[in-house]
Formats: C-alpha cells, sequence, structure tokens
C-alpha cells in the first residue's frame, strides 16, 4: 500500500521530529510504501531549535518529495520586515509574553537566511493524493492562520469547515493537534495531530500516513525525550512557561 506522511505543528522542537522521521524510516522497513510528505506548518515556534528543525527539513527535501506550507508561528517570523535588524515588532502583537519570547528568540536564531526561507512557503497546498484533489492549510480555510479546526465534533461542524473547498476531495489541516478523521458529504477532514507542540500532558509525537487509495489516515504515535529539551530551554534562557508546555500541554 502506498501512503502520503502528513505533520504539523513541530514547532522548533527537533527530538520530536526526528523520532518523528525516524518512525517513518522504519515503517518504510516494514513494507509501508511512502511517496511524499506533507509539512502543515508550525515549523518553528516555542521550542528552541528552530535552525535545526529547518536544516532538517531541507535535508529531507532533497532526498523525498516535500510540500511546506507556513503555520502561525512562521507567518509571524515571516511577516518582519526583510530590511529589520531586530524583531521588536513581536512585542505589538496580542499575545502572551512567553510566547513573545520565544518568538523573539526563534527570529535571532534563524538569522536572515531562515526567515527568507519561511517567507518563501506557500500559505495554502493544492495536490493530489492519488487521483484526489486536496486541500491544505494550517488553521481553516477561510483563516489559514488564526483560524481553528475543533476536534470531536459532530459531522455538521466539520461539513461547515469543509463546505468552501467542497471542490476537494480532503481538506487537511493542523489546527486541532489532536488527530481528527471526519467524513462529511462533501469530503474527508483529517488533522495529522501534532508532532513537536504538546496539545496535553504525556503527548506523544504525532503524525499521519493517509492512504493514497482510500484517503483513510493512520495515526501514528512516537515518543520522544523531553529532557533534553527542556535542558536546552534552560540553558538559552526561555521562560519557565515553555517547560510547563513541554509537559502539560497547551496552544499554539
Amino acid at each position: 500500500m502506498v501512503y502520503v506522511a502528513v505533520l504539523a505543528n513541530i514547532a522548533g522542537n527537533l527530538p520530536a521530529l526526528t523520532a518523528a522521521l525516524s518512525r517513518i524510516e522504519e515503517m518504510r522497513e516494514e513494507g509501508y510504501e511512502i511517496e511524499k510528505y506533507y509539512i502543515l506548518g508550525n515549523i518553528v515556534g516555542l521550542f528552541p531549535y528552530p535552525k535545526e528543525v529547518i536544516e532538517v527539513i531541507k535535508d529531507l527535501t532533497k532526498k523525498e518529495n516535500v510540500k511546506i506550507i507556513r503555520g502561525k508561528y512562521d507567518q509571524i517570523i515571516a511577516m518582519s520586515d526583510p530590511h529589520a535588524t531586530d524583531p521588536g515588532y513581536i512585542d505589538k502583537l496580542e499575545l502572551p509574553g512567553h510566547v513573545k519570547k520565544a518568538l523573539k528568540f526563534t527570529w535571532e536564531k534563524l538569522g536572515h537566511e531562515g526567515r527568507e526561507y519561511l517567507r518563501d512557503l506557500p500559505i495554502y497546498l493544492v495536490d493530489k493524493i492519488g487521483g484526489n484533489e486536496v486541500f491544505g492549510v494550517y488553521g481553516s480555510p477561510i483563516n489559514p492562520f488564526d483560524g481553528e479546526v475543533l476536534a470531536e465534533q459532530p459531522t455538521s461542524y466539520y461539513e461547515a469547515i469543509m463546505r468552501p473547498v467542497k471542490d476537494y476531495e480532503m481538506l487537511i489541516v493542523a489546527s486541532p493537534m489532536y488527530p481528527v478523521d471526519a467524513m462529511t458529504r462533501y469530503g474527508r477532514v483529517v488533522c495529522p495531530g501534532s508532532v513537536g507542540f504538546p496539545p496535553g500532558k504525556e503527548h506523544k509525537a504525532t503524525f499521519a500516513l493517509v492512504d493514497v487509495d482510500t484517503l483513510k489516515p493512520k495515526f501514528i504515535e512516537v515518543e520522544y525525550d523531553k529532557k533534553i529539551i527542556e535542558e536546552r530551554i534552560r540553558a538559552e534562557g526561555l521562560p519557565e512557561e515553555i517547560i510547563k508546555i513541554l509537559y502539560h500541554g497547551g496552544r499554539p
């Protein structure tokens, strides 16, 4: 069987990303055929490996067919003036203080080249899985960055979300952070879960494999070492709130 690997909400969490990619390689050895990757945004964010995460993704694109879009935090970094010498504009945004500090850290760590990489990423993903047209976005079709698709809702809710893109067979979004697989009269709504940004306590990195023939997703969990991330957060002088999110979850 042939699959598409779908990942979202890496959020600068390198150990989680490498754990997910390692599991995909293991599954290939078990007989899964992975034809391409979708990465749905929040490549960078709260956690202290933004530059390393982008380098891993760049390396992946050299070997694989990879399609990437921007998420909410990616957009905040990308929206800065290309000639800016500091990330002071982030202080003016309506965000919690610890998020502002993490994003300013990310802005500085990425440097000009890393920020340009994010600016070059598209906002929407339009592609084919097998013979089926699919549409991808970080938030929601009508609000790509600040929109939100909730998990565990009635079918009528997902039909309303899917209606603006009803010409597609599948809508894939990152915003719920928890896995979603909802069939509607318009098509299928899928969220792969979150690789790096824990939505809740004891969260494991979660991604999806979408069957090319049926569009049915298979959700895969992997574990990663949070202790080394905690140590890096402390070493970089990031707020304690980021450590709390690492272990207890939060919302982007």
